[in-house]
């Protein structure tokens, strides 16, 4: 079914003004005998804005030492945060910020953002492992939060990521079993009760 089509130049003035304004950036409130019954809100037909290409990796970045896993991380670190990071890793892991990394980069660490940003970054690193994660260390000065963390923020007790209902009865069931706590520690370290794709982790 075709998209209803409606020309404000032919609309009743009033009603012209009432458009036009949601095309400002206000909604529009709908009611019928009193009763709210929604919001319409104006979609543009065309994005405005400024497309940013994000730093090529170093194609002539030197290879890591045999056995070293290079982590790239593509938000904005501190060298000390990304050095903390590197230590924590232990030795067999390097940390390099992704405009630094070469493309055959093992790992890259990303906060979450558009799918559009993610596939060039899949593009710029197509061996890598990509870990979308949320940062929050205060004593670093590292704040990369997102809407799972916004969402336990407010009082969420947990997340549990997309998939199959008999999957996702068995993960309720493995956090409901345990203490609210233990059961976000445990599962995200041990990767008890997580799907298979959840359970791997990076570290030593």
């Amino acid at each position: 079914m075709a998209e209803p089509h409606l020309d404000l130049d032919s609309l009743p003035p009033e009603v012209r003004a009432v458009f036009e304004a949601a095309i400002a950036g206000h909604g529009i409130a709908l009611s019928r005998e009193g009763r709210a019954l929604g919001s319409l809100r104006f979609l543009p037909a065309v994005l405005e804005g400024t497309v940013v290409e994000p730093p090529s990796p170093r194609a002539d970045a030197p290879p890591a030492p045999d056995g070293v896993t290079v982590v790239a991380t593509a938000m904005t670190l501190s060298e000390t945060a990304r050095r903390r990071l590197s230590d924590e890793f232990g030795d067999d892991y390097i940390v390099v910020d992704f405009s630094k990394a070469p493309p055959s980069a093992d790992v890259l660490l990303v906060h979450p953002v558009s799918p559009q940003l993610l596939g060039m970054l899949r593009h710029q690193f197509p061996h890598a492992k990509v870990v979308i994660t949320e940062i929050e260390d205060e004593e670093l000065g590292v704040n990369y939060s997102g809407p799972v963390g916004r969402l336990l923020d407010s009082g969420a007790s947990a997340y549990l990521p997309p998939r199959p209902i008999p999957e996702l009865a068995a993960n309720v069931h493995a956090y409901l079993t345990r203490s609210a706590n233990a059961a976000l520690e445990s599962a995200t370290r041990r990767g008890d009760g997580l799907p298979p794709a959840q359970q791997g982790k990076i570290g030593r």
